[in-house]
């Protein structure tokens, strides 16, 4: 249930009281909260059902934990619903990435091996493949998925080793996966 009777500051308020535990307080918070899951319902309608009930699920709980994590930023700017809409926003659309991103590797996993081939044969012809793909990659994206994928680097070390931001380290890695995909895609349609 949406409540819209509130203004920011009482809303501060509110959060101030919850935080000190007072029990009134905290049960008007929950009921409050109550909206997350619609609101991460009605985006998910909007992106054409993008997560199923259990994804949805997942992001209703990872919302609510944000906002509890959170609760000493909330400045009354706003009503405690609309400080909440952007949580939900983000989770969402990282869940969606994450969906994503979870697909494509699981039919890079799906792909059949040759069964004339052997086990050692199999590996080499992946690597190779692999290899030859990020080769065609510019240095700074190879680099990054290299450091990322071969060396299990966070991609604050990636910034730091390359001399770049964790954010450009961050691009750079996930154009150069696409790309990668998009190569290792085509050479598997090309039957190299």
């Amino acid at each position: 249930m949406l409540h819209t009777e509130s203004s920011g500051e009482a809303d501060k308020e509110l959060l101030l009281r919850v935080r000190r535990g007072e029990p009134d307080a905290i049960e008007t918070f929950v009921q409050r909260m109550a909206c997350v899951p619609l609101i991460l319902a009605a985006q998910n309608t909007r992106l054409g059902r993008a997560l199923g009930p259990a994804e949805l699920n997942d992001a209703s709980q990872e919302t609510l934990t944000l906002i509890w994590q959170r609760l000493d930023s909330f400045e009354g700017r706003s009503t405690l619903e609309t400080w909440v809409y952007r949580f939900c926003s983000n989770t969402l659309m990282n869940a969606v990435r994450k969906l994503k991103r979870s697909r494509r590797s699981e039919e890079l996993c799906d792909q059949q091996p040759d069964p004339t081939q052997t086990d050692a044969e199999t590996r080499f012809t992946r690597y190779e493949h692999l290899y030859r793909g990020l080769a065609r990659l510019s240095a700074e994206e190879r680099a990054c998925v290299q450091l990322k994928h071969f060396e299990e680097r966070t991609f604050d070390e990636i910034g730091a080793r390359l001399g770049i931001s964790p954010n450009t380290a961050k691009t750079q890695y996930y154009r150069g996966l696409r790309r990668l995909n998009e190569i290792l895609a085509a050479e598997e349609g090309d039957g190299k």
